[in-house]
């Protein structure tokens, strides 16, 4: 299970956090949406320490951390952490110099431990997982934005984790390619994978949500299924963010 208690986060003066609280049970899928500047990715970031809370508690399979101003977290503790966690950025971040084999293994190897054969084994596995097998020895600026973000996938299902992160994962890409990674996740939902992430892929997130949170002004807006957060909205605000996303089915009237 995955719990958040009352966390903060400022920038400086900005403060980008008010007190988030959120709970997810383990192989469901919570989706976070909201208008830009809303705090969704400092969130998500947050799950995996790669923005440090200033306040508040994340509990993350078994593992309690807790966040005051005055007391800073071990490297110890956020390496552990991050373990439990895989991330999938907007940018793809693969390693230019590596195949994608190469990338799929170099977490097994320099995180895990694990022998190259194992690695080799497990990254074939996975690259089977996401239709790139054919793929192993291409480099990533021989793939096109969708065959390298489902490489990125892959690379974070090596390592294991207990959840998946997703930071817009489509973002980037050019809509024609926007499927091939939106089936993966999917199929990844449907074999109880759990996962965070953060998209403007509404109709996606009807499909696969199991929660979505709307946020703005580093504040939940509403919380609840996608039938209560993007059909039946409680707030005028919430409506209005809905609405100017023209085009999707699941908007509301």
């Amino acid at each position: 299970m995955i719990e958040i208690l009352d966390l903060h986060k400022s920038f400086g003066q900005h403060t980008v956090l008010k007190g988030i609280n959120v709970k997810l049970e383990h192989g469901k899928v919570l989706v976070i949406i909201g208008p830009s500047g809303s705090g969704k990715t400092t969130l998500l970031r947050c799950f995996n320490l790669l923005e440090v809370p200033d306040r508040g508690t994340i509990e993350l399979g078994g593992m309690k951390l807790s966040f005051t101003d005055a007391k800073e977290i071990s490297q110890h503790n956020v390496v552990a952490l991050r373990k439990k966690t895989g991330m999938v950025f907007q940018s793809y971040n693969l390693f230019p110099h590596m195949t994608t084999l190469g990338n799929v293994m170099e977490g097994q190897i320099t995180v895990q431990k694990r022998s190259k054969e194992d690695a080799r084994k497990r990254a074939m596995e996975l690259l089977e997982k996401v239709g790139l097998a054919d793929k192993s020895d291409s480099y990533p600026h021989q793939l096109s934005g969708g065959q390298q973000q489902r490489v990125a996938i892959a690379r974070a299902m090596a390592v294991e984790p207990e959840v998946l992160l997703f930071d817009e994962p489509t973002s980037a890409l050019d809509p024609e390619l926007v499927g091939e990674v939106l089936k993966v996740m999917k199929q990844l939902a449907a074999e109880g994978m759990t996962m965070v992430i953060v998209t403007h892929e509404m109709a996606f997130a009807a499909d696969v949500a199991d929660k979505i949170i709307l946020m703005e002004d580093g504040l939940i807006l509403e919380e609840g299924t996608p039938e209560e957060v993007l059909k039946h909205p409680k707030s005028t605000r919430a409506r209005q963010f809905l609405n100017r996303l023209s085009g999707e089915d699941v908007l509301i009237p």
